[in-house]
Formats: C-alpha cells, structure tokens, sequence
C-alpha cells in the first residue's frame, strides 16, 4: 500500500497536555477530597499522606514518559477518591445513627426513672427533675445514685435494692440503663434525621428548620405528628436528591476547571457555591468545550509542525513559513531533495485530525519524469512513510495509516510548475502551481 494514504498523526505535545489535564484534575479530586474529609473529621493524616504520595507517583510517569499508563491510572486514582470519601461520609452517618440511638434511650431511661423516682417519693429538686426530663446524662447518673439510697431505705423488695443490702455485686448505671425497656424507633423518624446527617455532610444547606420541625414530632400528639413527620418526609427527600446532585455536579466543574487552567484557558468569574444545577451543568459544558477548542487549536498545530519536520528530515525541501501556508490553504507540496521531479502533496483540512499524504510527480510545459518511473517513485515513498512512522513514535508521538491504496491503483498526481527562463528542467524550478494534470 504505497499510494495515496489518510493517517492520524498524534504528537507528543497533544499526549502531554492530556496528561497534564489528567494530573490537574486528580490534584482537584485530592483536594475536594481532604476538605471534605477534615470538615467532616472523617480522615486521617496517614491517609492524606498515603494519596499525595500516589499523586506523586502519576506525575512521575509523566516525567518518565509512561503517557498510556498514566491516562489509565489518573481516572482509577479520581474515582478512588470520590468512592472513598463517600465510604467515609457513609460511616459517620452509621456513627451519627448509633449516637442517636443511644440518645433517646438515655431519654427514655430517663423518664423511667423519674417515673420511679416519683413513686417512691424520692427527694427530687426541680432542676434534677428539669434535666432528667431532658434526659441529661450526669441528671441520669445522679438520679441513679438516689434510687439506689430511696430503695436502700425504704427496704425495696429483692432485686436491686436486695442485692445492694446483701453484699452482691452493684448494679452500675450503666447496666441499669442496659436493663430498661426501649421503645422501638419510628422507621421514619430514623430515615429523616439520617437525611439530615447526610445534608449536613455534604454542606450547603441550612438543616436549622428541618431539625428544628423533627425535634417538635416528639412533643406533638398523634394527629399533628403524622402530618409533621409526612411534610418532613418529602421535603428532607427533595433536599437531600437535590443536594447530592448539586454536590456531584459541583465536583465535576471542580475538575473540569483544574483541567481548563491547566489548558492554560481562563477560568470564568462567578462563586460557584450560588450555583444551582443548571448553572453548573451549563458552567461544565462551556468549560469542557473551551478546553476542546484549545487543544484542538495547539493540536493540529504541532500536527502540521510534526509532519514537516519529519519530512524535512526524509529530504523534502521544507521553508520558512510553509507551515502557515499549510494552515490558511489545507495544502502544501513538497519537492524531494534527492529526486526532484517527484514530491510529497499534503492535505490537511483545518481543524482535522488526519491529513492525506500522496507522492506526486511534476511536470513544466508539459515535460516531466516519465510515467514509468512512478511506480518505482511510490515505492520509495512507501519506506518513506515507514521512517516517518518511526521518527514520531521516537518523539511520543505517532502516525496511523487509517487508508491507503495499493501501488499502481491510481495514476500518479502530476503537478504543473512554472518553467524558469533560460529553459531549465522542471526539476529545478521552485514555483509550484495550484493546476492538476491528470
């Protein structure tokens, strides 16, 4: 396949913007990722140092030229580290739940034994009834240790008083309040306050209201707290699906901004934390097409750049300035130094990421090489694009052939040039016409 050919031509400064734009966006997601951590408590410092550590290592394949094994890991190391701070948000919460729980069973004991305390007729000021009401836990403890005198006195019936008289083992607060019967928790006040918890993990949002609704279940009868506990089902729902979408979207124009700077693109003005969704939907759109824009820009550049160097380097004549002719015509020939009857055509549409490369032949009033060297002339370039080939990949780069045609498949281009005064060859003459012959 020595004929005309389409490749795709990737040059080492395209492969070291993207992995520089995959380091940015790590260092975003690291970033994002210890400050939810500290704000939550939730991580510890051995953990940040192990990540910076691996960040570390992503930017030295950069440095050592492991390009594909750094655009392979980068995306495993930015989820890693949104997965594990949502195991870690998912553990507080577990913790947050358990605290309540134990909470409303130190409540629950509590008016126990104030209920206790009561019958006996125990001596009870109003502030240790106040706080046992609220059941503080050092009200609990100190209530404890009057039950425990009330009883002694009063000469209880066998259990605990029994056993504080007769030398057994004392019962403890502690498992005095093990020992109390717990209401069983309403399924749905449990899933509001967890709600909550999380609302108040991911920041944001003003919770004050909600909590402050949730407290009032508690003191409400049973037709008013149906109605409260519903109202805060629905909306706790809505802020919560709310919230977590605008925290993920937030998160990926965190990243995607991380990638535009390192683009070298200008971040637009605006505080992000007033964005609602769509903003920031729209905001990743705008960012990811800039970025797209810039590369593709630089892109096709160091393509155009890459091509001609290389070619220089295989003999074909290669000036100043041909790389913007190139770039305001989509087309350049190219003599070959050592055959100068033949040539290099390149065609490149703006933008695009593959050119076509043929041989051509050139021809001055009518007289040029004679058509059966071409053969021969397609061959030569055939080993031509082979080196090409190898002088990119040798840069980081590379070059795909992605369509060629056999030799001989179609007549070779012959280019007009003009012939110079005093009747040189067409060899010699260095101005080349637009006009085809075929």
């Amino acid at each position: 396949m020595s004929g005309p050919k389409v490749v795709r031509i990737v040059t080492r400064e395209e492969i070291m913007e993207i992995c520089h734009g995959h380091l940015a966006r790590v260092d975003a997601a690291l970033a994002e990722w210890i400050r939810i951590g500290r704000r939550n408590d939730c991580i510890e410092e051995e953990a940040v140092t192990a990540a910076q550590r691996r960040r570390d290592a992503l930017a030295a394949m950069i440095a050592a030229d492991r390009f594909m094994e750094l655009q392979k890991q980068a995306p495993v190391e930015e989820e890693f580290l949104r997965a594990d701070m949502q195991r870690r948000l998912v553990a507080i919460a577990a913790e947050q739940a358990a605290a309540r729980s134990k909470e409303r069973r130190g409540r629950e004991a509590a008016a126990t034994l104030l209920r206790r305390l009561r019958e006996l007729d125990a001596p009870l000021d109003v502030g240790m009834a106040t706080a046992l009401e609220r059941g503080d836990a050092e009200a609990l403890a100190a209530g404890f240790a009057i039950l425990a005198e009330a009883t002694r006195q009063q000469g209880a019936a066998p259990g605990l008083a029994a056993r504080l008289m007769d030398g057994s083992p004392a019962s403890s607060f502690a498992d005095w309040l093990a020992m109390q019967p717990m209401a069983p928790a309403d399924p749905a006040i449990e899933r509001i306050a967890a709600r909550l918890d999380e609302l108040d993990a991911i920041g944001g949002v003003d919770t004050a209201g909600l909590r402050a609704r949730l407290d009032e279940t508690n003191l409400a009868n049973t037709a008013r707290r149906g109605l409260l506990v519903d109202g805060l089902e629905v909306e706790s729902g809505r802020r919560l699906s709310d919230a977590r979408q605008r925290a993920s979207l937030r998160a990926d124009l965190l990243l995607v901004r991380a990638e535009l700077a390192a683009a070298g693109g200008a971040i637009p003005e605006g505080d992000i934390e007033s964005f609602d969704a769509a903003a920031l939907e729209a905001a990743i759109a705008s960012d990811r097409a800039a970025i797209d824009d810039l590369r593709a820009k630089r892109a096709t550049a160091a393509r155009r750049a890459a091509v001609l160097e290389g070619l220089a380097g295989l003999g074909y004549e290669v000036t100043e300035g041909m790389a913007t002719s190139l770039a305001d015509e989509g087309r350049l020939v190219l003599r070959s130094a050592a055959r100068p009857d033949y040539g290099v055509e390149v065609s490149a549409v703006a933008g695009a990421e593959r050119m076509q490369l043929r041989p051509v032949a050139f021809e001055a009033g009518g007289s040029g090489p004679h058509p059966g060297r071409d053969r021969d002339a397609e061959t030569i370039w055939c080993g031509d694009v082979s080196k090409l080939q190898d002088a990119l990949e040798t840069t980081g780069g590379g070059l795909v052939i992605e369509r060629a045609l056999p030799i001989g498949a179609t007549p070779l281009k012959r280019i007009a040039v003009e012939r110079a005064k005093g009747g040189v060859a067409a060899a010699d003459a260095p101005a080349l016409r637009e006009r085809t012959l075929r």
